[in-house]
């Protein structure tokens, strides 16, 4: 057995309309496709043994038991270890609950597939899967086997809190996404975009994009804090800040006992101790202190209880009274077993799993049982309380209390105007005081700290009270009521057409006035610059589109290979583009006919909201039946207005875009509005290039459905030039010296065959190709391409192509002849590997009036390559003519 591959998707993808997190894993199962599981000998017993949680599986008989009943009937290892990868992230805390395992056409590899929370723990879950399929099929021991699987979910837990969002971060994310506010998390910590392109708000857990950076480092700094409050009359300790040990003594005979020791600039009580009585322990307090900041403070220690208050923009949201991790005696138990028991609680788990965190004994517990005058195997009196931490943080074993209704008045206003004298948005202010039900200036309460980016966790899930929504005021003061969060997005699909049908939308939105990022085979541009060159037609570059500040409008080409990969870059788009479906990279991730294919293009219509709309091909069987899978509203474009599609659609009274009659026509019901002649399109060669005018038809339906006027749209479309800058590679023509060449990036049979079409429709006499198809194309499609270039030119000039992906050229020249050989057209054929020198010799032994076309597989290369000779003759020209005129 062998895992041949493991790939995440992120975002909609082919396999779920629901489900976004899945884990595909490519899985050759080796010798057990001949082996079911009721063939395997023990294999139910011991599987039920060492996982018996896996009977609360349904599978396809939809009801607990269901996944058990197909082991004893027989399934196979792919199916059983998709729910083993299930399963052991539930048992790491994990629950998540879709999967499906299907058949590859290779016999014995199918695709398992499974939904995950966390991206690696997933991964991780497929290996570990994987794994236990093998031990319990090989009959190991079982205990071992029980081990390993703690071990894995152990393992797994520790990936979850290396890996995820905490609590504060967590809950601004959710609370985001119930809104319907996207996100994107821009590094592997809490630094988050809420929102699209110029929409946009950024937090880092909860600092935000409102947090002033002056009142930041005011909270970092405990002693201008206190200074601040103090002056402006709010009741704090008395203390001083101190850089020497040597002075500490003194400090502590001006502050006097109990004290607290902290660093200076600390956060999240790291490196902070309280209840200090002594020097010894003030010198240990201090070196940890020491350990996080230049500067200690060293200042009176209030008595009373711990609280958090939360002000969020200004307003009091929570109080929670924060109790460190302790124990209770029993008079009967040692410390280490009364902390044994306290973590049975089921609300403790690892890290920040449940509601509490497991107590940790580690150096300060020891310390403070040490100061208690105990040890660890002491036995406590029963009732007494042992406090294990010198502060009440949550994420080392404390418990948080909702006092929030509590509050009197007095203290809200004291809170609140805290947080205006410091500045922040988002503030949590420690409190030292017996209850905060009377003001604290009546019970000789006062403030300890002020901390920018304050946890969440105590309000979110308090061990008693209410937990408080907290993070839909910090939400609520990112995007007030009526505040957009998203952009408009256009997705773009299909076979053939997808770049200049997106370069083309993005003309016309441009023209509009939008500032538009999009993305294309050549690279994303924002406005009219490129930002990256290369094939960016996938997840990574559709985002990076969307943290663009600036863009107002994403305009993204979705080719096949990003969509297998790793899904869609977005969660939803506004507008869904479908041009074509016809053969290309077939025989490639399992997408093996056309209809494979139409399903992995189908993403982009599925995508689309319901307020949205998808723009299909009406003329296309597989395209037009997408229909059927969007919730948006369906929009058609035909160059036939009389197709039966667009007939039906009409009565209807539904939107279409046409081709009739010489124009480019929008079809209200039966109603036709007229927006451009096609022959005043430069786009289309005057109406020649009839698939150019299927993507004119296409962006211009897409602009319309956008509230793009007519006007604006006739404009952009006469003003859109079929060049080198604005469509690279798409129908460029180019005059150098007695021959005429174009270049296009036909790559396929079908476009091959809609430029050959558009081709003899050019006066040229004569007509030569230089071709060469991807080495990942199927043997026939190779084979057609070579007959179509045998049909239309009297010259073909092979050469090396750039993606080559694992075929020898020889290899692809072979088939290309082979297909040639079918016209029973003697063409004549030559091979010149280079590039460069093939365009060199097409264009040096053109004959007069020729036309060379070139199938561009690198695009930027042969402009450059003809450019250059084209450069070249005209300075020859030049010279020449210079010399005779001396």
């Amino acid at each position: 057995m062998e895992i041949l591959e493991i790939r995440t998707l992120r975002g909609p993808n082919y396999w779920s309309g629901y489900w976004k997190k899945l884990i595909i894993m490519r899985l050759d199962i080796g010798d057990y496709e001949k082996k079911p599981t009721k063939k395997l000998k023990g294999f139910y017993d011991r599987m039920v043994e060492v996982i018996p949680s896996l009977e609360s599986h349904g599978c396809s008989y939809g009801e607990p038991g269901g996944f058990l009943k197909r082991v004893k009937e027989g399934t196979w290892a792919g199916h059983v270890i998709e729910h083993f990868a299930l399963e052991l992230q539930t048992l790491a805390g994990m629950d998540t609950g879709y999967g499906r395992t299907r058949e590859t056409s290779e016999k014995g590899i199918y695709n398992v597939v499974f939904s995950y929370l966390e991206e690696e723990v997933g991964r991780y879950a497929g290996r570990a899967a994987v794994r236990l399929w093998l031990s319990l099929a090989e009959k190991k021991d079982l205990a071992e086997i029980k081990e390993a699987i703690a071990e894995d979910v152990q393992k797994m837990r520790e990936i979850r809190e290396d890996v995820r969002f905490g609590p504060s971060t967590g809950s601004l994310v959710e609370e985001a996404v119930n809104r319907d506010i996207p996100y994107i998390r821009l590094n592997d910590q809490s630094l988050v975009q809420l929102g699209y392109g110029i929409n946009q708000k950024r937090i880092q857990a909860t600092t935000t994009v409102n947090t002033n950076m002056i009142s930041v480092d005011i909270a970092g700094d405990k002693a201008a804090t206190k200074k601040l409050l103090g002056d402006m009359g709010v009741p704090v300790p008395n203390g001083y800040r101190i850089r020497d040990i040597d002075d500490l003594e003194s400090t502590l005979e001006r502050v006097g006992y109990p004290a607290v020791i902290k660093p200076l600039d600390g956060n999240h009580g790291k490196g902070a101790t309280i209840g200090i009585h002594n020097l010894e322990d003030a010198a240990v307090a201090f070196e940890k202190a020491k350990e996080y900041s230049r500067w200690v403070i060293v200042e009176q220690q209030l008595i009373g209880s711990d609280f958090r208050a939360l002000v969020v923009n200004n307003r009091l949201i929570a109080v929670a009274k924060r109790i460190p991790a302790h124990v209770v005696g029993d008079g009967k138990r040692t410390i280490t077993e009364l902390v044994e028991e306290t973590n049975k609680d089921p609300r403790r788990g690892f890290g920040h799993e449940n509601v509490l965190t497991l107590i940790d004994i580690d150096q300060q517990s020891l310390r403070c049982i040490r100061n208690a005058g105990y040890t660890e195997d002491s036995v406590l009196k029963k009732g007494e309380v042992l406090f294990l931490k010198t502060t009440a943080n949550i994420s080392t074993g404390g418990t948080a209390i909702d006092v929030t209704d509590e509050v009197h008045p007095e203290n809200v206003f004291l809170f609140e105007r805290i947080a205006r004298i410091i500045g922040l948005d988002v503030a949590g202010i420690d409190i030292i005081a017996d209850n905060v039900a009377q003001p604290l200036r009546e019970i000789r309460g006062g403030i300890i700290e002020v901390n920018a980016a304050p946890g969440f966790r105590m309000h979110l899930s308090p061990s008693e009270g209410i937990g408080r929504n907290v993070a839909e005021h910090v939400i609520d003061m990112l995007f007030p009521p009526g505040t957009p969060a998203r952009i408009p997005i256009i997705g773009i699909t299909g076979t053939n057409g997808k770049t200049t049908t997106t370069r083309l939308i993005a003309h016309i939105l441009k023209n509009s006035g939008r500032n538009v990022g999009f993305t294309t085979t050549d690279g994303t541009y924002i406005g009219n610059q490129q930002i990256v060159t290369g094939d960016n037609t996938g997840p990574v570059s559709a985002q990076l589109v969307l943290k663009d500040p600036t863009v107002d409008v994403a305009v993204l080409e979705t080719a096949r290979g990003g969509i297998i990969r790793a899904g869609l870059g977005f969660d939803h788009c506004d507008i869904g583009v479908v041009t074509n479906i016809a053969a290309d990279h077939l025989g490639m991730k399992d997408v093996n006919t056309l209809e494979d294919l139409a399903r992995v293009k189908s993403v982009i219509p599925r995508a689309v909201s319901k307020k949205g709309y998808a723009v299909l091909n009406a003329e296309d069987p597989l395209v037009y039946d997408m229909r059927q899978l969007t919730d948006g509203t369906v929009v058609c474009f035909s160059m036939n207005e009389n197709h039966p599609n667009i007939k039906k659609r009409a009565e209807r009274g539904r939107t279409s875009c046409v081709y009739e009659n010489g124009y480019v026509t929008i079809l209200k019901g039966k109603w036709k509005v007229r927006v451009e002649k096609a022959v005043n399109i430069p786009l289309t060669y005057g109406g020649r290039a009839e698939f150019m005018i299927q993507n004119v038809l296409a962006a211009t339906l897409a602009c319309f459905v956008h509230g793009v006027s007519i006007e604006d749209i006739r404009v952009g479309l006469t003003t859109f030039n079929a060049g080198t800058a604005q469509t690279p590679g798409r129908l460029n023509f180019m005059e150098v010296g007695s021959v005429t060449v174009l270049m296009d990036y036909a790559h396929n049979p079908a476009g091959f065959a809609g430029l050959t079409k558009f081709v003899s429709k050019l006066p040229n006499k004569y007509r030569i190709v230089i071709m060469t198809v991807p080495g990942d194309r199927r043997d026939e499609d190779i084979v057609e391409m070579g007959e179509i270039a045998g049909n239309a030119f009297d010259r073909i000039v092979m050469r090396d192509g750039h993606y080559l992906r694992g075929r020898d050229p020889e290899e692809i020249r072979e088939l290309i002849r082979k297909g040639i050989a079918k016209t029973g057209n003697e063409p004549q054929v030559r091979v010149i590997p280079s590039s460069r020198d093939a365009i060199q010799h097409a264009i040096k032994y053109g004959r007069k009036g020729e036309l060379v076309v070139t199938l561009a597989d690198v695009v930027p290369d042969d402009i450059s390559y003809v450019e250059e000779i084209r450069d070249k003759l005209l300075a020859e020209q030049e010279a020449a003519s210079a010399a005779a005129g001396d």
